[in-house]
């Protein structure tokens, strides 16, 4: 006993079907993976940035999908925000399937270093990030990550005092 009309019917399928390939592609795509630090490393490697130090950043990627970029993000892990980490772009290695970016970190013990595929729409939001703060000097946090940043990893790690 069916109670949907052929619409509403449909529209359920279409649902269903758009769910089911999201949980394919999330479980069995090509998801990008942090390698370098490890969970709780201590960063190191530093170069000079300004007042404070950047940091290496490597991982593993089997695909880049055409059209998008991966970028590393900085989070506090005490209030969430999240930095785009644009002053350096992520350099992927097709053929190896390897990418290396760096982090910025200054203060604190720990951060959250975040690596995400980013669709041109967050590419977008993340330049702007950088070009505003580039202009001001001060680096607004973004509260989030855009939730279409729906391939990403993320490992906490320690920074060394310097």
């Amino acid at each position: 006993m069916n109670d949907m009309d052929p619409i509403s019917q449909g529209v359920a399928s279409n649902a269903i079907w758009a769910g089911i390939v999201q949980v394919w592609r999330i479980a069995f795509g090509p998801r990008i993976e942090i390698t370098y630090p490890r969970p709780q490393e201590v960063l190191a490697e530093p170069r000079p940035l300004g007042k404070s130090f950047t940091y290496p950043v490597r991982g593993t990627l089997r695909r880049l999908p055409k059209g998008h970029e991966i970028w590393v993000l900085a989070q506090s892990e005490r209030t969430g925000q999240v930095w785009p980490q644009g002053f350096s772009s992520v350099q992927y290695n097709r053929d190896s399937g390897t990418w290396t970016g760096r982090i910025h970190a200054s203060q604190g013990d720990t951060i959250r270093i975040i690596a995400v595929v980013a669709p041109p729409s967050s590419q977008d939001f993340f330049r702007y990030f950088q070009k505003v703060g580039d202009k001001t000097s001060l680096y607004e946090p973004l509260l989030r990550i855009p939730p279409e940043c729906i391939n990403s990893d993320s490992v906490q790690a320690r920074i060394p005092k310097v």
